[in-house]
């Protein structure tokens, strides 16, 4: 909901959205990648989840309490004082890989070690002919 918008992107609606993730590195592992895929989507799984099925809002949304007292909190993402645009979306997971890769990542077998990879840039669709990308 983009409670700034004039139009019909105000109300409730939904996208299916596309997250594309940019990453860089000076060497390859012993195993010839940069990155195992499969690390990087393990490590960043839970919080692209987080948006499935959830209401995006605007902290300063009017209708913010009234929809606190709908829903449960983990349906709702918050944005703090921003409207959750696709734009905005790009720059919160950014931030997120960010960190995740800084301080490196561990689950089972699957490793990325801190600092070894950099995030160059995420690209964020939101219909199959319209995305905003975010990086440094």
């Amino acid at each position: 909901m983009l409670s700034k918008h004039p139009e019909r992107c105000k109300y409730p609606h939904g996208h299916t959205r596309t997250v594309e993730v940019i990453v860089s590195g000076d060497s390859l592992d012993g195993h010839g990648m940069l990155v195992d895929f499969k690390a990087l989507k393990l490590a960043m799984n839970d919080y692209i989840e987080r948006y499935d099925h959830a209401m995006a809002v605007n902290s300063n949304d009017p209708i913010l309490p009234a929809l606190r007292a709908l829903y449960p909190e983990d349906a709702m993402v918050i944005f703090e004082n921003q409207e959750p645009t696709t734009e905005a979306i790009a720059k919160d997971i950014y931030d997120f890989v960010e960190a995740t890769l800084k301080a490196g990542f561990h689950q089972g077998q699957y490793t990325i070690e801190p600092d070894r990879v950099q995030i160059e840039r995420i690209r964020v669709w939101e219909t199959p002919s319209s995305w905003a990308e975010y990086g440094a």
